[in-house]
């Protein structure tokens, strides 16, 4: 049986309340197969999600609607050793990778 999470909306609603998206430089850490990135992203200017499972990564590449490959990128990587300097982004969240 499948099943929502978040049925409410409250994690994007409380992403929301703590930083301002819009026009911002994202970077998702602990962003899986994309589930929460796909709510948000049309707001931002760009989004990079990293993850350490290589296979969601594979899977939110694989989703990503066409309306969102300009400005939104996947990449299998720890948020320990990015593979970019911090000062690029606006915004980190960590919303799902506690």
């Amino acid at each position: 049986m499948a099943f929502e999470l978040d049925p409410a909306g409250m994690e994007l609603c409380t992403i929301h309340e703590m930083a301002d998206l819009r026009n911002a430089r994202v970077l998702e850490v602990g962003a899986g197969d994309g589930r929460l990135t796909f709510r948000y992203a049309m707001e931002t200017n760009s989004v990079v999600g990293i993850d350490t499972k290589e296979l969601d990564i594979q899977s939110a590449a694989r989703s990503c609607r066409t309306e969102l490959r300009a400005k939104v990128h996947f990449l299998c990587s720890s948020g320990t050793a990015l593979p970019f300097p911090a000062q690029r982004f606006d915004v980190v969240l960590l919303a799902s990778s506690l």
